[in-house]
């Protein structure tokens, strides 16, 4: 009991010594146990006599009085902890104090039934059973705290933009951003956006803290900064804005590093501004990836009415801009090493021939690799942007994803293929090619497996060519093989009750795209169609 009362201290008290009371009890019943064990060969507590009955001896009181002593203790000890031990357990904890103490008093007047024992198993059970009840509701507490931080780090994730490409009407340039949150919600995030036609806003941040407060925060900066921008698209009066807005009723002192930066579209000048943020890295033909070095102001946040400065360079065809968070380089290996900017600037000249897409998530993977088996304590955030020729620019949007192969995966192939698709050719469309990959999906799913197994799988793979105006989707199966084509169309001229089973979906298929095609190769199928829009 006496321990049970220091881990309850140091659950409430967690940095703090346990009080030297506690010790002094340990004392006390280290006492008891040795006088214990003396009186298993002496006389000191009781005797048998001739005819085996039981007869206390002189040293019997000491028998009550030392657990007696350590009790009336622990009982003041009860008293003085009431404030962190929760109600629920504070009454049979009590009782564990009282009772033993008030029938060791009466046993040491009168025996026969050993009351202390019976008391002491009593309160025990009682205290077992109201822990046990106490843990379960904290266990309740905790997946009820886990499903509403999972709603946070969706709703975090949301508040950034995440349908790519961000702006398919402009070829002039390119961009893309990722964020992968930790465990918890943090307050990682990056934004863009267009002020005018000509001019591209674009930002990542870092506010301080986790949880919850940091997520809440997170939206509030972005907002603030939004709102700063409407009929403005000078940095540093951008972030002024943003400092004042974001330190009133900053109750938690909470503060954010950012990157601000706004690019003039048509002549490639971009100015910004540093918040305490890391440096940005910048990629051009002649010294490939390197950090741009400039001062950093203060982060926003941290004191009012500061003045922050704008910093102005020129951007050119086939530079690249990339931004990211600590998370990147703070990454730790089993060594207890950080990834550090270096072996980012490593990675990315690796890599510097890529587009933007392939560039983060290259970078992410190989941040991965390097902390493999070691907890993701931080956001890992990034968002890279080049600047293209209009003239010379080709964007090809490309997807791919594995399904399994199962009917009941075509909800989230259509997830996940929507938003792109709808950004080209609209919603309205987009429903129109669902049409012929839910046909063939379906007839893969169903019929392109000798036996159901988690091994099969449906592999869709999607290219939008915005300069042919072409959409090609290929879709790829480990299933038995089967082209499609060979089987004759089916005579539409009869009635449903006398054509022959099989071959209208592939016949559908055919008519709505403009180009459609089979081959086998490495034991899987790969039918892929193509069409015009």
């Amino acid at each position: 009991f006496n321990e049970f009362l220091v881990s309850l201290y140091l659950e409430y008290f967690q940095d703090e010594k346990v009080p030297k009371i506690h010790d002094y009890i340990k004392l006390i019943l280290l006492i008891g146990q040795i006088l214990l064990f003396i009186s298993q060969f002496t006389n000191l507590y009781y005797s048998f006599d001739a005819n085996n009955y039981y007869h206390r001896e002189s040293g019997f009181l000491i028998c009550y009085i030392i657990p007696l002593i350590s009790l009336l203790i622990l009982c003041v000890v009860t008293f003085l902890y009431r404030q962190i031990i929760k109600k629920r357990i504070f009454i049979p904890i009590a009782l564990f104090t009282i009772l033993p103490i008030i029938a060791t008093i009466i046993q040491i007047f009168a025996y026969g039934v050993s009351l202390t024992n019976i008391t002491c198993v009593g309160v025990v059970i009682t205290l077992y059973i109201s822990t046990i009840y106490d843990a379960n509701i904290l266990v309740k507490e905790k997946e009820r705290l886990e499903n509403e931080l999972q709603i946070a780090r969706n709703i975090q994730l949301n508040e950034c933009p995440n349908n790519f490409p961000a702006f398919p009407n402009h070829k002039e340039f390119d961009l893309y951003a990722s964020m992968t949150p930790s465990e918890q919600v943090g307050g990682d995030f990056y934004d863009f956006f267009l002020m005018d036609d000509n001019h591209l806003a674009l930002t990542i941040a870092d506010v301080s803290g986790k949880g919850v407060p940091g997520a809440l925060n997170m939206v509030k900066a972005k907002l603030l900064l939004k709102g700063s921008a409407l009929h403005n698209n000078n940095p540093s009066k951008i972030i002024n804005l943003l400092n004042e807005g974001f330190i009133d009723n900053n109750k938690l002192d909470m503060f954010v590093t950012m990157w601000f930066g706004v690019l003039e579209i048509s002549t490639g000048k971009l100015k910004f501004v540093n918040a305490g943020h890391e440096d940005m890295i910048i990629y051009n033909e002649k010294n490939g990836f390197d950090l741009y070095k400039t001062k950093h102001d203060i982060p926003v946040g941290t004191m009012p009415n500061y003045e922050y400065h704008t910093y102005e360079i020129n951007i050119n065809k086939g530079d690249k801009i990339f931004l990211y968070t600590d998370g990147v380089i703070d990454a730790v290996n089993q060594n207890k090493k950080q990834y550090n900017v270096y072996n980012l600037l490593k990675t990315l000249n690796k890599n510097k021939d890529k587009n933007v897409y392939d560039i983060i998530n290259t970078v992410k993977e190989d941040v991965f690799n390097y902390s493999k088996n070691c907890n993701q304590f931080d956001d890992i955030t990034m968002l890279c942007f080049e600047l293209k020729d209009k003239k010379n620019n080709n964007i090809i949007i490309h997807l791919k994803n594995k399904f399994k192969a199962n009917v009941s995966e075509l909800g989230y192939v259509f997830d996940y293929f929507t938003d792109t698709m709808a950004e080209v050719v609209g919603l309205k469309n987009v429903k129109k090619y669902y049409v012929v990959i839910d046909e063939i999906f379906s007839n893969i799913a169903l019929h392109g497996f000798m036996d159901k197994s988690d091994n099969n799988y449906i592999s869709i793979e999607l290219f939008i060519d915005q300069n042919q105006r072409n959409i090609k989707i290929i879709f790829e199966d480990n299933g038995i093989k089967f082209n499609p084509l060979e089987k004759n169309d089916p005579d539409i001229t009869l009635n449903a009750d006398k054509r022959k089973e099989g071959g209208l979906g592939i016949y559908i298929v055919k008519k709505m795209m403009d180009k459609v095609s089979y081959d086998y190769k490495d034991n899987k199928n790969i039918f892929t169609i193509e069409k015009k829009y």
